[in-house]
């Protein structure tokens, strides 16, 4: 029997606290910029629930902290919504499933889904939105040995400081994080001004490599820093600085990028460079990207996954899932059926490194 490993998966209290940050208006900063930047879900206006194109939550002039708009009485809601209003109108983003009643995804019932859906073990990935949540995900492993991985989290955009080294020093050493989530969202805090790459984050980056930890990266379409081919060719160059640093592309590669007018994945050479000759990996995770466009079970994504295994081979592919957040698309037993399932070309070996042993093979003993 195949002992599933998700790669990507959360727990985490109910969002309405500070969830680990300083503050709950701390943790609120974070979770206004994030639904700023979702565009998976549509904004609604809740009177009718129409779609509406309008994004109220920060100015389109400026990423900086300072374009937050503070009028609109963002916070987080029920039924896994957030809300706010403008010009007499309230509206919403639909960012969890509708079965979340108090914003809350606890150990247990996570334990509860990947026992009905067949998952062995979890790795937490660690993002803002949910909280600084080392501390919650260190007490989950203790107390659930071997069904979580824990991931680190710093403040990108300070991740150069003393403070910040050593936090995620203590992260690894009295907490037992194995790994490090880094997401570009985060450099609004400083306006985008510092970067990951700059000379002033070396010691940071000395101090990864130090660890041994995985490095699961999170791109955005946009950004003062430039769109995801941007990110892609710049994150090639910080890898020859860093070349034994693994890295995970979380959500993995939008394939439909690549895709020409036959659906036909067509990748650039930095694209193939960074999958075929460094320690790249690419999340195999359709459903939370594309369910909201498609029904199970996702024959589009499944000739995509046919085609990056054609290309990349099984060992720089991973499994996951985006769990609970997927469920506002379909169960998690879907997330994985529609591969696990259905890829009949997949051998047992390469079953076992795609949905486990890669995944696994990510983190130091």
């Amino acid at each position: 029997m195949l002992n599933v490993v998700d790669c990507h998966g959360h727990i985490f209290p109910d969002l309405r606290g500070a969830c680990g940050f300083a503050s709950s208006e701390l943790h609120l900063l974070f979770q206004q910029r994030a639904m700023h930047l979702h565009g998976n879900q549509p904004v609604r206006r809740l009177r009718d629930h129409a779609a509406v194109d309008e994004r109220h939550l920060w100015s389109a002039h400026d990423d900086s902290e300072a374009g937050r708009a503070t009028d609109v009485e963002f916070g987080v809601g029920r039924f896994g919504r957030y809300e706010w209003q403008t010009d007499g109108e309230r509206y919403y983003l639909q960012f969890l499933p509708p079965s979340m009643q108090d914003m809350s995804s606890p150990p247990e019932f996570m334990l509860t889904q990947m026992d009905y859906a067949g998952v062995d073990t979890v790795v937490l990935q660690n993002d803002h939105i949910y909280g600084n949540l080392a501390d919650y995900f260190a007490d989950a492993a203790a107390r659930y040995p071997g069904r979580f991985i824990g991931l680190a989290q710093v403040e990108e955009a300070f991740a150069y400081r003393d403070d910040q080294m050593a936090w995620l020093r203590e992260q690894v050493e009295r907490l037992g994080m194995r790994g490090l989530y880094f997401t570009f969202a985060g450099f609004f805090r400083n306006g985008y001004a510092v970067f990951y790459s700059d000379a002033e984050y070396q010691p940071f980056w000395d101090l990864v490599a130090e660890l041994d930890l995985p490095v699961f990266w999170v791109f955005i379409n946009k950004s003062p820093r430039g769109g995801f081919a941007a990110e892609l060719r710049a994150f090639r160059d910080w890898h020859e600085r860093y070349p034994t640093i693994r890295s995970v592309l979380v959500h993995g590669l939008p394939t439909h990028v690549f895709a020409d007018d036959r659906d036909i994945l067509r990748f650039p050479d930095y694209v193939v460079d960074l999958l075929t000759t460094r320690p790249v990996y690419s999340e195999v995770m359709y459903p939370i990207m594309w369910a909201g466009k498609m029904n199970f079970p996702f024959a589009r994504a499944q000739s995509h996954f046919r085609q990056l295994y054609d290309r990349f081979g099984p060992d720089r592919l991973i499994w996951g899932s985006d769990m609970p957040n997927v469920e506002r698309y379909c169960t998690y037993r879907q997330t994985l059926a529609y591969l696990l399932d259905d890829s009949d070309f997949l051998s047992e070996v390469d079953r076992a490194k795609i949905f486990r042993e890669t995944t696994l093979s990510l983190f130091k003993p």
